[in-house]
């Protein structure tokens, strides 16, 4: 997977965003405690029929990370969305795919930055895995190297087994990017090195995680009328309220605009419990942006031309250079820290993806 923001209509993504971006699936800075037992699952390493077993063992989600680095380094060279749908589901796959739909607009040293590979290595990566029983997700905070990539960058990825015409296979389905200032807080661990996982109808706090996606959306519906009271004023909300608040902020006062919610292809929220009783949740929010001339005229038709915008132009809307109306829907992949009870919700990092446009 790799993360890209497009442009089209009028930008739904301000500049704080981008710090969040990572390229060629780079990770994130940061992790998990670095204890002995954080997330170093070793009973699972070494499974014996009178020890507890986890969902997977460690050996093999060591391989599932490794797998997941070599066929997502094939499929980003070669942009090919079956190989990719291999190793990604839900809303991770499809931010994938339209990144390889759009990729003939990527300026051409993009273009080039998706043939240099990448390596998610297992030495330092710290497997969260839950007991056996438990459903079947484990969560990985890894290291990402490779050329041109900064050191010490991390990234927290839950895989999940999903079940397909071929059997069961593991495969990604949510990420979260840490910047090189931001750790995860302490995971909770039992006695035998697992973790917790969460499933999305819990309720952590006074937060039920299920409503987080829908929570998030209402900055860009209302500017944050029921969100505020669940979400810290970080960087990331006053980025996601801008964008409210600029809706319809063009130049020339000619242009309209308006957000309406979206679905993506699975906003499931996958959590994992914190050792203060919190959570740490990965989701995703969909989100439509449309935007129409104020009144008629020459004035106003000719601020939607859009031919400086190829992603749209020549990927969605058949090479037409005009439009009336348009909208654009934009996929958020968001990790966030959800405290056990007297403090707010704070974004930890997200990446909008175009996935659509019409027009």
């Amino acid at each position: 997977m790799r993360h890209h923001i497009s442009g089209s209509g009028r930008a739904v993504v301000s500049a704080v965003a981008l710090a969040v971006v990572l390229t060629a699936c780079s990770g994130s800075d940061g992790g998990a405690d670095s204890s002995d037992k954080s997330g170093k699952d070793s009973k699972t390493a070494t499974d014996t029929s009178s020890s507890p077993t986890g969902v997977i063992s460690l050996k093999a989600a060591q391989d599932v990370l490794l797998n997941y680095a070599k066929i997502n380094n094939e499929a980003n060279a070669a942009q090919d969305p079956k190989k990719i749908a291999e190793i990604e589901d839900g809303a991770l796959r499809q931010q994938s795919q339209a990144t390889f739909t759009q990729f003939k607009t990527l300026p051409k040293k993009e273009q080039d930055s998706y043939k240099v590979p990448f390596y998610y290595p297992v030495k330092g990566a710290h497997f969260y895995i839950p007991p056996k029983g438990s459903e079947n997700v484990f969560f990985v905070d890894t290291r990402i190297t490779g050329k041109n990539i900064e050191a010490g960058r991390r990234r927290l990825i839950a895989f999940k087994q999903t079940k397909g015409n071929e059997g069961a296979a593991w495969k990604a389905v949510g990420v979260g990017n840490l910047d090189s200032k931001t750790k995860l807080p302490k995971i909770q661990l039992d006695g035998d090195g697992f973790a917790s996982v969460l499933k999305e109808s819990d309720q952590v706090g006074g937060t039920k995680l299920a409503a987080l996606h829908g929570l998030s959306q209402d900055f860009y519906l209302t500017g944050g009328k029921s969100a505020d009271r669940t979400f810290a004023q970080n960087a990331f909300v006053k980025s996601w309220k801008k964008d409210y608040a600029d809706r319809a902020d063009f130049p020339d006062g000619c242009v309209n605009g308006k957000y309406k919610a979206a679905a993506t292809a699975d906003d499931t929220v996958y959590g994992l419990k914190t050792a203060d009783g919190g959570a740490v949740a990965l989701y995703g929010f969909g989100i439509d942006y449309l935007n129409w001339p104020k009144s008629d005229g020459m004035n106003c038709t000719s601020v939607m031309q859009i031919g400086n915008m190829p992603t749209v132009t020549d990927v969605y809307l058949d090479g037409r250079d005009t439009s009336t109306f348009l909208t654009r829907t934009d996929s958020s992949l968001t990790m966030a820290v959800v405290p056990p009870s007297g403090k707010r919700v704070r974004v930890a990092g997200y990446s909008f993806q175009l996935i659509d446009a019409k027009g």
